[in-house]
């Protein structure tokens, strides 16, 4: 079974305003999202690619795939177990 990292990224991701607004209620902030999943070495150009599960066939489930100038920071989680 391949090893992959477990990782902590934190991103701004892109949203909408789910309902009608006036413009002067758009704030100027980013939605800054944390995501946690292991990492997929260059699983698509460009992005950062996390799988919420991966399996001891190779198959992995729920990739995310970030886009690499959205991503704020990043960090390997370590498991207790292995400390």
């Amino acid at each position: 079974m391949t090893k992959f990292d477990l990782v902590c990224i934190s991103w701004h991701d892109a949203h909408a305003d789910s309902r009608w607004i006036e413009v002067t209620e758009i704030d100027n902030e980013p939605y800054l999202v944390t995501s946690i999943g292991y990492l997929m070495p260059k699983a698509k150009k460009g992005h950062v690619s996390l799988a919420q599960s991966f399996g001891a066939d190779g198959f992995v489930d729920s990739v995310l795939h970030i886009p690499r100038g959205m991503v704020v920071s990043s960090a390997v989680i370590v498991p207790a177990d292995s400390v």
